[in-house]
């Protein structure tokens, strides 16, 4: 698929997305959505990204993504009345 350039793009892009990470969550058993995850010692050594020790199990992925969108929406709320945000915000 290739990189959205429109508004329009970048939103079917991410309902497009979103229901697949959604489909692959319902295909999961119940056990296997609350399973923790296993790592290799050697494979978590070499990741940089701290969300490979911090996340442990699918709820925890989630919460994080839900915390991503809390701060992509306090910063537009934030833009949209008129107190402005950097053009690059922490995400």
């Amino acid at each position: 698929m290739p990189r959205p350039v429109t508004k329009v793009e970048l939103i079917a892009a991410a309902n497009t997305q979103f229901d697949k990470l959604w489909q692959q969550i319902d295909s999961l058993t119940e056990a296997e959505q609350n399973a923790a995850f296993h790592f290799d010692e050697d494979f978590l050594h070499k990741q940089k990204e701290a969300h490979w020790r911090r996340d442990k199990n699918l709820r925890d992925v989630l919460v994080h993504l839900y915390e991503w969108h809390q701060l992509l929406l306090s910063w537009i709320r934030a833009n949209l009345s008129g107190t402005p945000q950097p053009n690059n915000p922490p995400f």
